[in-house]
């Protein structure tokens, strides 16, 4: 690249060293042959720039040229190199600031003494003031973009992150590349809302944040998991963490950190003023639950930027609406009947009938949470929507969450898909989970969905006695509520208590016998009981219900039932069939894992099971540790040790007390 940028650029500038890589661009250092100047230039990376129009971010570009401020990195100048591999490359120049950015400062540090962190605040505060009067937001301050030289700050990349959404925001949204950084950016801009000054002022609160307290005030191991919290929670105080703090520091930066606009600083310097005088302004009452820790390995992603509509202006709390629309109603019921199929197909009819419910009412908090509910399923079961990426499933799902609890954060349903969303993002840690659902209990208790979602975090979570509990509350609540009578089959099932096991599966088919998770769960109830002719039926039903990776599951489903029978050549037969189809998704869903890895423990082949249990990961999922600990078929690989190794805490010594908090 560098020999290319000299070749192109050779006449102006002398390229003489790449000075790193962003998210965004690679940058090089240069001279100016002209003004005998360094400079820094910064070009666009392949995929950003074959998403955008590249003569419009250009001139994007060159609106901010007339950015005057001590503290801002000024744009010198800009082009476009010719094509390189098809994609024509823009390019800018900025000022080449000698000293270090404030990432690197922090990652060295972790805290700054609290008089520099204010003095940095602030000069990027009279930086982003001057910006503003001129009506340009920069939509992406980060320690990253704030570079520190000679005793003072500057701020580099003004108007880039605007010129890529207005050139090329919906393009750059369907390729999954991110416009801002997820742990600054505000709740709007999360959500592609509307986008004004107080974003910039939220941004800076964060980093201030991170430079007094060490980190900022959400984090989590994925972009996905930092919205959901930033959506949901307030920013814990800093004065716990580090006391020296000034309260009124403290409360001055909750207070940009409010997740509605309105209720921040009505403008930077406001904001900048109320640190100065470290106290005049108190804080005000916060809500929100307790802070989430994710406690994942980090893992670096790109976040797309949700294209949504503002979530906070304009609306009403569902609650507040005194009719709504029979068809829109309809539109949701459907759904929910569409969800509750549990196949690839009724999770596709169920997004349809959601969405087509939003178009009509985009206040509507329950079908919002129907709509992530059902991304959700089918990110968690891998179904496969045509153009829709996996990873893109589970952001939709994170934005549904969201626009369900700013429409009626007193609804129910809401809190649930903000804990499904949860449950999906960090896998490893359901306590977050597990406090939306007991909030959403707290609205509704009567709420059977509620009950079943906090009884399958609490089995996950290693308190299988508590679960069985709150499933008996759940079918109490509604006694045609499919999903949590068949839970509860499986709950039984997992203590080995059969009879009372296929008890409640039969009544979850009685209510429905299309139901899947019905007949896939009496199939592996009726294998322990040696029911065999029962289970291949099972197997065989739910084989003709579904498609996709449910297909495939069911046929592991009949492999074992071959197995277990005494017939391993049947068993080997189907099992081929099965790791055939299984080929097509990578990595293994934990369920086809889990299966599969029981079929081949029934045909006595300890080595291919453990082998197919390791191709899940997180290998602490907790609902996979949940399979691991509590299904039946897993119990001839209890004494080989490469089975232990997977089991974050020991199997039971009793299967009857499997999950029981006296095993914890």
């Amino acid at each position: 690249m560098r020999d290319y940028l000299n070749l192109t650029l050779g006449q102006r500038y002398a390229v003489e060293r790449q000075l790193g890589r962003g998210g965004m661009a690679s940058v090089w250092l240069a001279r100016d042959l002209r003004l005998h100047r360094a400079v820094a230039i910064k070009v666009l990376h392949p995929e950003l720039a074959g998403a955008i129009g590249v003569e419009r971010f250009i001139r994007e570009i060159e609106l901010t040229g007339g950015l005057q401020h001590p503290n801002i990195v000024p744009v010198l100048d800009s082009g476009v190199l010719p094509a390189r591999n098809g994609t024509a490359l823009p390019w800018y120049a900025m000022a080449y600031v000698a000293g270090e950015s404030l990432r690197s400062r922090l990652t060295r540090e972790g805290q700054l003494p609290i008089e520099e962190a204010l003095q940095i605040t602030e000069e990027v505060a009279g930086a982003l003031e001057a910006a503003h009067r001129m009506g340009i937001v920069h939509r992406d301050i980060k320690p990253e973009n704030l570079l520190l030289a000679g005793g003072h700050v500057y701020v580099a990349d003004f108007g880039v992150a605007k010129a890529l959404i207005e050139t090329g925001g919906e393009r750059l949204t369907s390729t999954g590349l991110a416009l801002g950084t997820p742990a600054y950016m505000s709740p709007e801009q999360a959500l592609a809302g509307a986008i004004d000054a107080r974003s910039d002022q939220y941004s800076l609160a964060n980093v201030l944040y991170e430079m007094l307290a060490g980190e900022p005030p959400f984090t989590g191991p994925t972009a996905q998991a930092i919205v959901a919290r930033r959506l949901a929670e307030s920013a814990r105080a800093i004065r716990p963490v580090r006391p020296t703090v000034p309260p009124g520091i403290e409360a001055a930066v909750l207070r940009a950190l409010e997740r509605v606009p309105a209720d921040r600083f009505p403008d930077i310097s406001a904001f900048a003023a109320a640190l100065r005088t470290t106290g005049a302004s108190s804080p005000r009452p916060r809500g929100g639950s307790p802070r989430m820790v994710l406690r994942v390995l980090g893992i670096s992603v790109l976040l797309a930027v949700i294209a949504l509509t503002s979530w906070w202006m304009g609306r009403r709390p569902a609650a507040a609406r005194s009719t709504r629309d029979p068809e829109v109603v309809t539109l949701y019921r459907r759904g929910t009947e569409s969800y509750e199929k549990r196949t690839p197909e009724g999770a596709s009819e169920a997004i349809q009938a959601f969405s087509a419910a939003l178009r009509r009412d985009s206040t509507f908090a329950e079908a919002w949470a129907g709509l992530a509910r059902a991304y959700i399923q089918a990110y968690g079961r891998r179904f496969v929507f045509a153009g829709v990426a996996r990873d893109s499933v589970l952001r939709l799902a994170v934005s549904a969450a969201g626009r369900a609890l700013a429409s009626d954060r007193r609804n129910a349903d809401a809190w649930l898909a903000y804990g499904n969303v949860s449950r999906q993002v960090d896998p490893t840690d359901l306590a977050p989970a597990i406090r939306s659902f007991r909030q959403a209990l707290s609205i509704d208790s009567s709420s059977a969905p509620a009950w079943h979602l906090l009884a399958i975090s609490l089995a996950d979570s290693g308190d299988l006695g508590a679960a069985l509990g709150a499933w008996h509350r759940s079918v109490t609540a509604d006694p045609s509520y499919t999903e949590g009578l068949a839970f509860l089959a499986l709950g039984y099932y997992w203590r080995r208590q059969y009879d009372s096991a296929m008890y409640w599966v039969d009544s979850a088919i009685a209510v429905d016998p299309t139901y899947l998770l019905g007949r896939t769960t009496a199939g592996s109830i009726a294998v322990e009981q040696g029911n065999f002719a029962r289970g291949a039926a099972a197997f065989e039903a739910a084989r003709r219900l579904t498609t996709d990776v449910e297909a495939l599951n069911a046929l592991a489903g009949s492999a074992l039932v071959a197995a277990r029978r005494g017939d391993p050549r049947e068993g080997r037969n189907l099992l081929q069939q099965a790791e055939s189809l299984a080929t097509s998704y990578a990595p293994a869903p934990l369920h086809t894992a889990v299966y599969l890895a029981q079929v081949y423990a029934a045909l006595g082949d300890r080595k291919h099971a453990i082998g197919w249990l390791r191709r899940y990961t997180p290998l602490a999922d907790l609902h996979f540790q949940l399979h691991l600990r509590c299904d039946p078929p897993f119990d001839p690989l209890y004494a080989d040790q490469g089975f232990r190794e997977l089991l974050l805490k020991p199997r039971p010594a009793h299967p009857r007390s499997c999950g029981s908090r006296g095993d914890r």
